[in-house]
């Protein structure tokens, strides 16, 4: 049902967590394996697809957020990173969509861009 133009907003809910504009976060997955570094653990995955009408392009890539308690316990911060060439240009190596995380610890991304699936694992320090 449509909000009537004459009705003012009163309050809001601020979001947990800033995603950034126009990142297109498409995926998400809670990481609950012990594969990864123990920061990791019930943390959340945000795949972020990107926006690709902007003069500078923003997403492209996947962030972490630490949980604790089932909340957010800090800031996003980069993940998996280097899909974008040129900031500046429409020129990326790809668009990642999706998250899943594996029996064995690891990690799929989905590409829409290369049809590629990433493989992320952990091999120690």
């Amino acid at each position: 049902m449509p909000v009537p133009p004459n009705v003012r907003l009163k309050s809001a809910i601020v979001p947990d967590i800033d995603l950034g504009s126009h990142t297109a976060s498409l995926g998400l997955v809670f990481y609950t394996a012990d594969t990864f570094p123990e920061k990791y653990k019930n943390g959340a995955f945000v795949v972020q697809h990107g926006s690709w009408n902007r003069d500078i392009l923003s997403g492209y890539k996947v962030i972490f957020i630490p949980f604790k308690n089932g909340k957010p316990s800090g800031k996003a911060e980069d993940f998996l990173t280097g899909f974008i060439v040129d900031p500046k240009k429409d020129e990326v190596r790809g668009r990642p969509v999706g998250a899943v995380v594996l029996a064995d610890g690891s990690m799929l991304i989905t590409d829409d861009k290369t049809h590629h699936i990433w493989r992320v694992r952990y091999t120690g320090k």
